[in-house]
């Protein structure tokens, strides 16, 4: 391998005695080396190692104990610091390491960042929540179909998988199957671990809060370098985190950056996005580790720690702080036609009557691009990114809201949410919205999305509560964050539904317990926006 001088493998011992796969590739030259450190999946990614020691890193990987059958996550904050431990002990370390990776592999920094071991001297965590309760299995309290349903297909070997889906009657069956816990029996025949964890475990608990840090984040003291995409799973969750870790004060050098990318740092979906939307990470992760870890500065020191994409006007920006300085919150309330097509304005709603439509678990709406985590595995079921949400718009369960078309050029940067008041005839249901940008001959961009069980109404982190049916009940919804400038001429639009499939799995509407549910219950929902109720989406306004 080019600009490698050695190569070796070993199996190296945890302090319980358990031992991991790990590889070293050496740069050319004389140590001792600064180590670039990568821990998930696999010892080492293919194209790392390679990339690293081109640049007079030496370059570690090692295999996780925790894998698609079970177990992730769950030792590797002890693991990664007695990797660390084992690094800085070899003839050809110079005692400095830094992390880097992406999904799994920025989760494993994340876990062992708080663990403080003295001789960590950075981070570069990509696209991955340092909470994976609040989403990313589970997203606010509706279970990540298609996203976690890859544990059962990932695990076996791809034509044996297509096989086997093809005799239960494809993907659409696959993902249709209930109940829940029983697919991964139904099309493999044995039990996955971790779907069975997953599945059983749906409400937040020692579970998930032991592969958190939200209460470690005081803890993290080291440089660290946030990536996240608009169209993956998780820039809202990064974003967050980087305001926490700011606020708390305890890093030098922190920083965000954020692409118009998926979870693979791909453009995807059909918008044009101009001749430049993304950079590659890696090169912005090297340039950076060789600032905070050798010393080299060209440039870099003094430039803003955001940096990200802004789409429609097609460029990059560079921000001071998050939200953006001067960010204007301004609610865009929901207004009735009388149909399912109403009017979103600055204008508070007078005395309207509610939009309503009928929710069919058994006809779900199914997901059109969106913020997605993984790879398109059958994007004839499921795809990522902007995509064009006419098919949706007049299905009778989708309700939709825009302006007129803009007199102006109009941006919308930083975090969006929504507040509904809403009633339904079932026990449990979901609430998803979605955010749009309306070109003139009709085409609808969406942006970005969130979802909240109802059951988790109060707090996703608290005990569910059912629905009393017909009640009126205020739910907030937090969208994934976005950077959007809508064009003049354009529409901003609003999409209010109950499914998103096979994105999230189909809520029965019955409050029976989480993916143990084979029964389907039909529910009629009401949005509703009158003067005592004004639901509405909450937009960053940047002022142009």
């Amino acid at each position: 391998m080019a600009g490698t001088t050695d190569y070796s493998e070993h199996m190296v011992a945890m302090r319980d005695g358990h031992e991991l796969l790990t590889r070293i590739w050496r740069p050319e030259g004389k140590p001792p080396f600064n180590t670039i450190l990568e821990r998930g999946y696999e010892a080492g990614w293919p194209t790392h190692p390679e990339r690293f020691t081109e640049a007079g890193y030496a370059y570690v990987g090692q295999q996780s104990r925790g894998n698609l059958e079970g177990g992730m996550f769950r030792q590797d904050h002890v693991d990664g610091y007695d990797c660390i431990d084992w690094i800085v002990n070899q003839d050809w370390s110079n005692g400095k390491v830094a992390m880097y990776g992406r999904s799994f592999m920025g989760a494993t920094q994340w876990l062992v960042a708080p663990e403080q071991h003295p001789n960590l001297v950075a981070i570069v965590p990509q696209v991955v929540n340092p909470d994976l309760w609040e989403r990313g299995y589970w997203d606010h309290g509706a279970l990540q179909l298609s996203h976690t349903a890859r544990r059962i297909y990932r695990t076996r070997v791809s034509n044996d998988m297509t096989h086997k889906v093809a005799e239960f009657g494809g993907w659409d069956a696959f993902y249709r199957h209930l109940p829940l816990i029983t697919l991964d029996q139904a099309v493999v025949g044995a039990k996955n671990n971790l779907w069975q964890e997953y599945l059983t475990h749906s409400e937040y608990g020692p579970y998930w809060s032991d592969i958190s840090i939200t209460d470690r984040f005081d803890r993290i003291n080291i440089p660290t370098y946030i990536h996240a995409g608009w169209y993956d799973n998780y820039p809202g969750a990064l974003l967050k985190t980087y305001v926490i870790l700011k606020e708390l004060g305890n890093i030098d050098k922190l920083r965000v950056y954020v692409d118009p990318t998926d979870h693979d740092g791909r453009v995807v979906g059909d918008r044009d996005f101009g001749d430049n939307p993304s950079i590659d990470r890696f090169d912005v992760a090297l340039r950076w580790l060789n600032w905070v870890v050798r010393g080299i500065d060209d440039g870099i020191a003094s430039e803003p720690p955001i940096k990200f994409y802004t789409m429609g006007a097609n460029e990059w920006r560079t921000a001071a702080d998050w939200p953006l300085p001067g960010t204007r919150f301004a609610p865009y309330y929901f207004h009735t036609r009388g149909s399912r097509h109403g009017e979103l304005s600055t204008v508070s709603p007078g005395d309207e009557i509610a939009s309503e439509y009928t929710y069919d678990p058994d006809d779900p709406v199914p997901t059109h691009g969106g913020n997605h985590s993984g790879p398109q595995d059958h994007p004839e079921i499921i795809r990522v990114g902007a995509l064009d949400q006419r098919p949706n718009w007049d299905r009778r369960d989708v309700m939709s809201f825009e302006t007129d078309p803009l007199s102006t050029d109009f941006e919308v940067t930083g975090p969006v949410s929504a507040r509904l008041w809403a009633s339904t005839s079932g026990r449990d249901t979901d609430w998803i919205v979605r955010l749009m940008d309306v070109e003139p001959d009709g085409t609808a961009w969406n942006l970005c999305e969130g979802i909240i069980r109802a059951r988790f109404r109060k707090s996703v982190f608290e005990p569910p509560e059912l629905l009393e049916p017909g009640i009126v009940y205020e739910y907030e919804i937090e969208l994934q964050p976005t950077s959007n400038v809508f064009l003049k001429g354009h529409k901003i639009a609003v999409h209010v539904t109950s499914s998103s499939f096979p994105m999230y799995d189909r809520n029965p509407n019955t409050g029976k317990p989480q993916g143990m549910d084979s029964d389907l219950q039909v529910a009629h929902q009401a949005i509703y926006h009158d003067v005592p109720r004004p639901s509405h989406i909450l937009l960053p306004v940047i002022p142009r």
